[in-house]
């Protein structure tokens, strides 16, 4: 089990070059192909009131998309100076169209969709919260400025539900790759036994994939929420990637999570893997 393909999303902005220089790294790591995704979406203007007599509206137009042209030209030009070291080769894709839709369809050609934080915390959480609940890839989200992702500990957060089953399934290729991995959870007094039995059932499967796994039972703190929780071990730990399943549902172009993925989208300190 390994990777045969990741893709990025790129902007024109300079700050996608941490992100391209990441997920350069992880492509020679699994000898995979990478795939950049260029979307710019122009803004239709909308006017309070009559401009220049309607006139100007049609510039305004063809301004929105000159502007979108020349941004994803520039991204083009960002993907391919970074990508030209990509050993297994790579392939530019675009499209003037929402990015978050555009980066989920272009996913079904990828096995790891690698991205990260942006400036805005907020804008930021929910175009990642969308990517995540719509891609059907696990998404892999950095720190802004990180080039490289360590794997000397690897952090499992365990719940007993589908998203956790499939976040460890498709953390397997970055598993085999630590050199320490923890898998986690947190659980009432008195579900302690029936949780540290689930977890090592886990560290087995992952010791057949060839993983290095151990497992750490923490009883839940009252006062203290899951999501905290996991973050104190994650600060006595200090993994380098925490690997969680994404707990949450579309809703009218809503998208809803509970507060566990709210805590780890919000974190900017270290990597994490989230599937849905």
């Amino acid at each position: 089990m390994t990777y045969v393909s990741l893709l990025v999303p790129v902007e024109a902005d300079p700050a996608a070059d941490s992100r391209l220089a990441l997920a350069v790294s992880l492509a020679n790591r699994f000898q995979a192909r990478l795939i950049g995704v260029g979307a710019e979406m122009w803004r239709t203007p909308i006017l309070a009131a009559p401009f220049d007599g309607g006139y100007g509206v049609g510039e305004l137009i063809a301004a929105g998309e000159a502007q979108a042209e020349a941004d994803l030209n520039a991204a083009e030009r960002r993907f391919k100076a970074a990508a030209g070291a990509v050993a297994a080769g790579s392939a530019w894709l675009e499209a003037v169209r929402w990015p978050l839709n555009e980066v989920a369809a272009e996913a079904c050609a990828a096995d790891l969709i690698v991205t990260s934080r942006g400036s805005h915390a907020a804008e930021a959480g929910i175009v990642l919260a969308g990517l995540v609940l719509e891609a059907g890839r696990p998404v892999l989200i950095a720190p802004r400025h990180k080039h490289e992702l360590k794997l000397q500990t690897v952090l499992v957060a365990w719940k007993d539900a589908r998203e956790a089953r499939r976040a460890v399934m498709d953390a397997v290729p970055l598993l085999k790759r630590a050199d320490r991995v923890i898998v986690a959870g947190i659980c009432p007094h008195e579900a302690e036994t029936a949780t540290a039995a689930r977890l090592e059932q886990v560290s087995d499967y992952l010791q057949r994939h060839g993983v290095r796994a151990s497992t750490k039972v923490s009883l839940e703190v009252k006062g203290v929420g899951p999501a905290d929780q996991l973050l104190e071990l994650a600060d006595e730990v200090r993994p380098d990637l925490i690997v969680a399943g994404a707990y949450g549902h579309t809703r009218l172009q809503e998208w809803v999570f509970g507060g566990f993925t709210k805590a780890l989208l919000a974190q900017e300190d270290r990597a994490v893997l989230l599937s849905h």
